[in-house]
């Protein structure tokens, strides 16, 4: 088994090199040389319904899928359906949240987190809304390893 991943600001490549590293496994970027044969963990960010990079990615060799966005896990177990569908994704998928590095994104990137953050305020920020609201407009993280723990237990299942 391997893990692979599409990382725009770093939080799926953390999230992925911590799997490997737990799981004692390789781990590569989607667009680096990856071994032929083995099943994969698959990291990537979501990017409206689309998870960025999965479609290079032999989907028949894929052991699951691990998504990293902003939301709340529960915005994403109903968008679910259509994400899956979507991607073509047929295995379990795991949804742990990552982090925005304002840096590390072009204008094109930024412009559209301005657009979608004064969607927002217009509708009204609430609890729920204004973590993710501030993370897009300066940055920030809800980066937590202990979201690996349900992949890292599917990928090496006790012997019991």
């Amino acid at each position: 088994m391997i893990v692979v991943y599409s990382s725009k600001s770093g939080s799926s490549k953390a999230y992925a090199e911590a799997l490997a590293s737990r799981i004692g496994c390789g781990c590569f970027p989607v667009d680096g040389d990856i071994p032929d044969g083995e099943q994969i963990v698959f990291f990537g960010w979501l990017r409206g319904s689309d998870i960025v990079g999965i479609r290079g990615i032999d989907r028949k060799r894929f052991k699951a899928v691990c998504v990293v966005a902003l939301d709340e896990a529960g915005r994403f177990e109903s968008n679910k359906p259509k994400v899956l569908d979507r991607n073509s994704v047929s295995v379990p998928v795991f949804y742990m949240r990552g982090w925005i590095d304002r840096s590390k994104l072009n204008v094109v990137d930024k412009t559209v987190l301005l657009a979608v953050s004064v969607m927002m305020k217009l509708k009204g920020l609430n609890e729920f809304n204004r973590p993710i609201f501030d993370a897009m407009m300066e940055g920030g993280s809800f980066y937590d390893e202990s979201q690996l723990d349900a992949v890292e237990r599917f990928c090496k299942p006790s012997d019991a």
